[in-house]
């Protein structure tokens, strides 16, 4: 009795206790992006019970205290509370507005700033935490990538094509944000991937499992799949400095703190089981490529816990008004720090007040880390590699498979972004759009183009008209075929261009291609060379051609990568020179003056990119570019008088090429190549410098030579750019509202000609008139031009002033010139 006495008292004490308990739970929640806020402080109002969102946003507070109003506050927005009701369960939402008001920083009048010691402390113990001293590692990995438009005005609403757009998805829960305006989507894509990771050499790989790309205008996801996983996505805060649309912004714990934050020690709070230092960033100058925010150090490890950093508008960055990264780190077995959640949302200003916005956002998580186990070096081949079944999935998998479930909001997105695909007119545009980036329209099995050309003209052919061809991965993955015909209308000469290519390896790019092609070229402007410059290409071809010839060739070539970032290629060239302007050379013997001449050429080269990262689109392999470490390229080049070749000689260059980071001062680029011809041939063999008489911007010519004006067969040059970003003009008022950066240039060659092949360039033809000798560099003598300039010249556009230094004696030189571009940066 006794005991049944005991056991009902207690279960009506805890009856009572429960009965008096207050149970509150939400979500926080960015108003205008819609996104969750983690690290939220949620507090019940004249208590000192309360809770921190979690990286979802989520939050849950359960306390016998009672109070009238529950309050949110977060640095970087205004707080908000709501009043609480009645009741023991509560469910309540926040949408916090951002806020303007930055916070001032601390003055402190005697001994050092606490937070100093606690950054010290940190960053001394870098290397203990940072994942790159793992030996290797992996990880499953679930990528979401949404694309939306933000900021759509009234102008822009009121456009015939959009009216058509907004009329067909009326029907469709319209998605606003906190304010009523409302958010297009354009693009939604969830991936599932397995990401590797080894060191020594430092290598990545990421193999995407499964992935589901809907988005405007795209019908095929195997290109958009290898760029939405997690590689491209990821932010490492213990390197010193973290690449960030192509550039370079400071961390908050980098070794040379001292001279780009200041902190403020905002709090000491408990995340999880871990006691944190809760601390607030902020740049010391404004106009520097730094965050802004709070992170959270281990109390007793001086490790990241998390970070919540902004880059601001304030930063010398187009279009960009927000760049924010938020993120969770786990600790591996070993120690170094895996992020675990990571959520980065860039919010894209409207260009013009008549135009919209964008706003993009990531988010990853991470699980299943593995340590150790390195895979081969030859496993790191491909960055990026998509399973053969990887879009095969429908809606019960993801839905499975996702580690969180979307958002109402999220599925809403989905659903209008499949109905946009479905609108004849945003089709028409976004393939229209697709036609002028790529050249080429996708006709079924094939592609159309390219554009530019479609038509031409110039002072040889008079109107030109053209039209061409490839095949895509519709008509066969291992099968590329390509062609385009042209005529001209004052020559009355068809031109043409054929080639098939055998895709033999898509792991390590392995390619057989056979061509061959009748076409103008210009001496020193050979469109081969010119392949990545289709503006200065465009524009030299145009009007006056210079030194004009019939190049008919046939080529066959090779190319392997051999292992990650070795690439051979080789082939064979037969190529007939037929001129088109008053050129002689000497034929071997050097009794007889001749006006064409054939060449057979043998070739050989190897390319080594440490770090370059290659994607697959379509039937092409195209390069990202390397993060770090210097290209080299060296080629070697055989002429033989057989297969109807007139010339013995040998060709040799090597070309280095590197991105170098400055810190502060800005970003560098060089290319320094070097070569030399062995043998007698004609000066249409040798190197011919390139120039630039047009009116663009070029960083492949000396842009005040002028076409075919120098010649060498051995030389040395240097290319040299730097890109000083807001170091100097962000110091002036005015420019710095602007947002002009400035820009520098130097450019060096040194070359020479052996008398041997200056005799193969007679002062006189046949019928004694005179001819334009080829005129080559004095060895003693290099070329010299400096350059100084301004980009993002109303956020597109970038003026160069060049200064011609040497080489000034003949009057046909220009030694000051101006060229424009356009460009898109950030």
């Amino acid at each position: 009795m006794k005991t049944k006495l005991i056991f009902l008292l207690l279960l009506t004490l805890l009856s009572l206790s429960t009965y008096g308990q207050v149970v509150i739970k939400g979500k926080v929640t960015d108003a205008e992006t819609g996104d969750p806020i983690p690290f939220a402080s949620v507090l019940l109002q004249g208590t000192s019970v309360g809770n921190s969102t979690d990286f979802e946003g989520n939050f849950l507070i359960t306390s016998s205290s009672r109070a009238d109003s529950l309050l949110v506050t977060y640095i970087g927005y205004l707080p908000q509370a709501k009043a609480l009701e009645s009741g023991n369960e509560h469910t309540i939402n926040f949408q916090l507005r951002p806020s303007d008001i930055q916070l001032d920083a601390f003055v402190f009048v005697a001994g050092e700033n606490p937070a100093y010691d606690i950054i010290r402390k940190a960053v001394d113990k870098k290397k203990q935490f940072d994942k790159r001293n793992l030996n290797a590692y992996e990880t499953k990995n679930y990528t979401k990538i949404e694309i939306d438009i933000d900021h759509v005005s009234e102008a822009f609403t009121k456009r015939k094509a959009v009216q058509k757009v907004t009329a067909v998805l009326d029907s469709i829960k319209q998605l606003t944000n906190d304010e009523g305006e409302k958010i297009l989507p354009v693009f939604f894509s969830e991936t599932l991937s397995s990401f590797y990771f080894r060191n020594n050499p430092e290598l990545k790989k990421e193999v995407v499992e499964k992935s589901k790309v809907t988005g405007v205008g795209i019908t095929d996801g195997s290109t958009a799949s290898q760029i939405t996983g997690s590689a491209f996505q990821e932010y490492n805060f213990y390197k010193n400095w973290l690449n960030i649309l192509e550039k370079e912004f400071v961390s908050p714990i980098a070794d040379g703190w001292r001279g780009f934050y200041d902190y403020d020690l905002l709090d000491s709070i408990k995340i999880g089981e871990d006691s944190v230092y809760a601390l607030q960033v902020y740049p010391l100058r404004e106009q520097d490529l730094a965050f802004t925010g709070t992170i959270w150090i281990n109390k007793e490890t001086y490790a990241l816990k998390q970070v919540d950093l902004t880059i601001p508008r304030e930063a010398n960055l187009n279009f960009i008004e927000r760049i924010k990264i938020q993120q969770e780190l786990t600790a591996t077995e070993q120690g170094a720090l895996i992020p675990s959640k990571t959520r980065v949302q860039v919010k894209i200003g409207q260009i013009t007040p008549k135009t919209a916005g964008l706003l993009a956002k990531f988010y990853t998580s991470v699980d299943s880390i593995s340590i150790g186990n390195p895979k081969p070096t030859s496993f790191f081949n491909q960055a990026v590699v998509l399973q053969p079944d990887f879009d095969s999935e429908g809606a019960e998998f993801w839905n499975q498979n996702r580690k969180d479930p979307l958002s109402t909001e999220e599925l809403a997105v989905l659903q209008m972004v499949d109905t946009l695909n479905k609108i004849p007119v945003i089709r028409f545009y976004s393939e229209g759009l697709k036609f002028l980036a790529t050249s080429y329209l996708p006709i079924g099995k094939f592609d159309l183009g390219p554009w530019p050309g479609f038509f031409n003209y110039n002072n040889v052919e008079g109107v030109r008209l053209g039209a061409g061809f490839r095949t895509n991965m519709k008509f066969s993955n291992k099968w590329a075929l390509e062609g385009y015909a042209a005529y001209g209308f004052l020559d009355q000469r068809l031109k043409y261009h054929g080639g098939v290519t055998r895709i033999l390896d898509r792991n390590r790019w392995t390619t057989v291609k056979i061509s061959t092609q009748k076409e103008i070229d210009q001496v020193g402007l050979e469109m081969e060379n010119l392949a990545g410059n289709s503006v200065f290409l465009a524009a030299s071809r145009f009007g006056t051609l210079r030194k004009p010839f019939i190049s008919t060739n046939h080529k066959l070539e090779l190319r392997r990568e051999l292992f990650k970032g070795f690439i051979l290629s080789g082939g064979l060239k037969l190529n007939h020179f037929d001129p088109l302007y008053n050129f002689y050379h000497r034929d071997e013997v050097g009794s007889e003056l001749k006006s064409e001449f054939n060449t057979t050429e043998a070739k050989i080269g190897v390319r080594y990119g440490r770090d370059e990262t290659f994607i697959i689109n379509d039937n092409e392999r195209i390069s990202l570019g390397p993060s770090r470490w210097p290209i080299f390229a060296v080629n070697y080049s055989q002429g033989f008088k057989w297969l109807k070749g007139e010339y013995n000689y040998s060709k040799m260059n090597l070309v280095i090429s590197q991105k170098l980071n400055m810190g502060m001062l800005g970003i560098s680029k060089y290319e320094a190549e070097a070569g030399k011809v062995f043998g007698e041939v004609p000066y249409p063999v040798l190197e011919n410098h390139l120039g630039n008489e047009t009116l663009f911007y070029t960083t492949a010519a000396f842009n005040t030579m002028n076409f075919n004006e120098f010649a060498s067969d051995q030389y040395f040059s240097i290319r040299y750019r730097h890109f000083f970003e807001g170091f100097l003009l962000n110091k002036i008022p005015l420019i710095k509202k602007l947002k002009w950066r400035a820009v520098a240039n130097a450019n060096v060659l040194f070359g020479s000609v052996s008398e041997a092949n200056k005799s193969h360039a007679p002062v006189m033809d046949p019928e004694g008139f005179p001819l334009q000798p080829f005129q080559g560099l004095d060895s003693n003598m290099p070329y010299l031009e400096l350059g100084y300039g301004v980009e993002n010249i109303f956020k597109f556009f970038r003026v160069d002033f060049f200064h011609r230094m040497t080489y000034l004696d003949d009057p046909d030189t220009k030694p000051f010139a101006v060229k424009v571009s356009a460009q898109i940066i950030f």
